[in-house]
């Protein structure tokens, strides 16, 4: 008798995620697995739904997990994964039956840990659709509770899906109230951020559709927005197209916000981009305006990929140096801008990298910190009189953030601090970045 086959999304969702809990980018993990599998767009979309929900939802998963099971550490990590997988499924897609989320799970289970896993899985997933609404409930995460301030703070790990140590940080930075809405914002998607380019020739068609659908839109101006997927769906029918064609760009509303809230596009030149990835930043600058830009980055893989996008948008070609941002300036000439897209631990776009918090530990933290304080001394070095570092991090650590401009200032009398800039937790958007203008003063 044949063995029933596994839907591919499902299949192709637990390979990415081993893959992604060994370390690999989330993204990266879910195409490799959508191209080796060759998903139509429908698998494809289920399988990224349930990836990215998944690594959303895994802390509550496995409390719920550890509640049902009467010994939680036996039971083997592929399996737990397949389970809580599962869980996730029957818990926030309502469209999938029941029947078709026991089929696979239990078909999975058979093959891979035998029969008696599989009674353990076809148990399991009854009870999920069974406690339903208890289990969406937030009085299910608050039981054991043993005085009101721990209690919070494991409230907000199990059921907002945190990492203890995650949890702790935000109270202390910002207090109970804030960290509430923090820990809230990460645990749903982010809108997609998307960006017109102004030099395209499709930019007045774009503009349009953009008014068009102006009330179902976050808009920052006529050519950085926000919407769900679905409303880009419909404001943009031709998205994957334009995309391609370099008419558009996906880009973090936020990320967009700081740049627009530091005026750039008319920041000094030339403007070195010291910490360029793959160019999101500078394709911002050239598509606003800025003429003379250069381009770092110690990956060369980010670098290809930078350059690859400048001439996906038809943007001039600019100059592009494989170096280190905390290494002494590749460039001949002085800077008169230095933006710093600094390197750090990412806990401000959680929503938008969810396996971000299953990999980050505070012993991430320290390091991160001495990089930052190397390249800002850096930076300091390669300005002269009047010259500007930006000092950007999309990461929720006041340590990370204000800390370190203040520990800067403290030891470079000749700078001063001009402006900043912090997303606020309750920004529609669910990602936050912080952000600093230094300037050099004048002899």
């Amino acid at each position: 008798m044949p063995q029933p086959t596994i839907p591919p999304a499902r299949l192709a969702a637990l390979a990415a995620l081993g893959r992604i809990m060994r370390g690999e980018d989330a993204q990266s993990a879910l195409d490799g697995q959508i191209r080796e599998r060759k998903l139509d767009i429908r698998d494809a979309n289920l399988a990224s739904e349930l990836c990215y929900g998944y690594l959303r939802h895994k802390g509550r998963l496995a409390f719920c997990l550890d509640r049902f099971l009467r010994k939680p550490g036996n039971l083997p990590p592929q399996c737990r994964t397949a389970l809580e997988l599962a869980g996730y499924e029957a818990l926030f897609l309502e469209r999938i039956p029941e029947f078709a989320t026991r089929s696979w799970l239990t078909n999975r289970v058979r093959k891979k840990w035998g029969g008696g896993l599989a009674k353990v899985a076809s148990a399991w997933i009854t009870w999920v659709f069974e406690q339903s609404q208890a289990l969406l409930d937030p009085d299910f995460y608050r039981r054991d509770a043993p005085d009101e301030r721990t209690g919070e703070r494991t409230f907000l790990s199990r059921y907002h899906s945190l990492p203890l140590w995650i949890v702790d940080l935000w109270i202390d930075g910002y207090g109970l109230d804030t960290a509430s809405r923090l820990a809230e914002a990460q645990s749903a998607p982010a809108p997609l951020g998307l960006r017109i380019n102004p030099l395209h020739p499709r930019r007045e068609a774009l503009v349009r559709q953009i008014e068009a659908f102006a009330s179902e839109l976050e808009i920052l101006d006529p050519f950085s927005i926000a919407c769900s997927r679905e409303t880009a769906r419909r404001a943009f029918p031709d998205l994957t197209e334009d995309i391609q064609n370099g008419a558009i760009s996906r880009q973090s509303l936020e990320a967009q916000r700081i740049l627009h809230a530091f005026g750039a596009g008319s920041w000094p030149e030339p403007v070195w981009d010291a910490c360029a990835g793959r160019g999101g930043k500078a394709a911002y600058l050239l598509e606003r305006g800025q003429c003379q830009v250069w381009a770092s980055d110690p990956n060369a893989v980010r670098l290809r990929g930078l350059v690859q996008e400048l001439r996906r948008l038809g943007l001039p070609p600019i100059p592009v140096v494989l170096a280190r941002a905390d290494a002494p300036s590749p460039w001949k000439e002085h800077p008169r801008t230095i933006l710093l897209d600094a390197p750090c631990s990412g806990l401000g776009v959680l929503a938008r990298r969810p396996d971000s918090k299953w990999k980050r530990t505070p012993k991430d933290i320290p390091p991160l910190i001495a990089l930052q304080d190397r390249i800002l001394q850096q930076a300091a070095a390669s300005l002269p009189p009047g010259g500007r570092i930006i000092y950007i991090t999309c990461t929720l650590n006041p340590t990370e953030n204000q800390e370190r401009i203040d520990h800067f200032l403290a030891g470079r009398r000749d700078f001063t601090l001009t402006s900043q800039y912090a997303t606020p937790p309750d920004s529609p958007d669910r990602e936050f970045f912080w952000g600093a203008v230094l300037e050099r003063m004048s002899k």
